[in-house]
């Protein structure tokens, strides 16, 4: 699935409405609830969908946030964590990957290692250095 991304105007759009401030709010991004970042955009902006892509998020100015490269690492790593488990789930429920359970082998016998290691008889211990006699 290709990654669709913002077009030209919707980007224009969103720097204008940010007012050269990051848009970054709220705890996705790492900072308290109502709060915003409200950074510089000079020293780079990043056009992030509010709603991931994959996620089923759109390409409207709505879903397009004007953030700095900071909040945009804090929102995708966790982005990230998000598309992953849906992933997971989709393949569980379709049948790619079967469900884990129990292993229906009775396995290995268990042996007694303390038993074989009473056994081995252990050899005297070895002098390094020889005493000198005067």
């Amino acid at each position: 699935m290709a990654r669709a991304e913002f077009t030209r105007k919707t980007k224009q759009d969103a720097l204008k409405r940010s007012s050269l401030k990051c848009e970054a709010s709220g705890p996705r991004y790492g900072l308290q609830e109502g709060q915003r970042c409200n950074c510089s955009l000079s020293l780079g902006v990043q056009y992030d969908h509010d709603v991931p892509d994959q996620l089923g998020g759109d390409n409207s100015l709505e879903n397009c946030r004007a953030i700095c490269v900071q909040c945009h690492k804090i929102k995708t790593r966790g982005d990230i964590q998000q598309i992953r488990k849906s992933d997971r789930q989709r393949d569980k429920s379709s049948g790619v990957i079967r469900p884990t359970g129990k292993i229906k082998s009775p396995g290995f016998p268990r042996t007694e290692k303390s038993a074989k290691r009473q056994a081995k008889q252990s050899l005297p211990p070895r002098r390094i250095f020889e005493e000198q006699q005067p």
